[in-house]
């Protein structure tokens, strides 16, 4: 009896014992009078010509703050002070594997938005609320949240 007893819980320690590996991705909201840049995905493999806030992973032992300034200065050209940057919204995405998304935002930043990097072949800002139809769909979902005073979401939303 006790030898059936222990089999399952043996076997259910074993099956949860697996570290699970979460893709974490940095977003700027970039706003300005109401209006928020995006870029254009180019070379990436995935969701090409469509829309996003200027985004990349997080790297191995990078803080969020510093994953923000460097994208910013790798993929927009510009510098953001790291005190002036603020969290705007997280969004878990379970669609596949698991990713979790942090958009920040800054409160002004120094230079132009410049020539856009290997992974955007451009920028542009668009108002707020009336975002391109062709955007990546869940930085859609998130930058609508956000708009919405939403400081968390999922995607896709709960009960789909």
């Amino acid at each position: 009896m006790t030898r059936t007893l222990t089999q399952p819980v043996a076997a259910d320690t074993a099956r949860h014992s697996c570290h699970f590996q979460l893709i974490v991705d940095v977003h700027l909201l970039l706003l300005s009078d109401e209006e928020v840049l995006l870029g254009r995905r180019a070379n990436t493999g995935y969701g090409d010509g469509a829309y996003e806030p200027p985004c990349d992973r997080l790297a191995e032992r990078e803080t969020l703050v510093e994953a923000a300034v460097r994208v910013a200065a790798a993929q927009v050209g510009i510098a953001l002070d790291p005190t002036r940057l603020s969290l705007a919204h997280v969004m878990h995405d379970v669609s596949g594997p698991g990713r979790m998304a942090f958009f920040l935002t800054a409160d002004g930043w120094a230079g132009e938005v410049g020539t856009a990097a290997s992974s955007y072949s451009d920028f542009g800002w668009f108002p707020l609320y009336q975002l391109p139809a062709n955007m990546i769909d869940r930085a859609r979902v998130a930058v609508r949240n956000f708009a919405a005073g939403a400081s968390f979401s999922t995607y896709p939303a709960f009960g789909m």
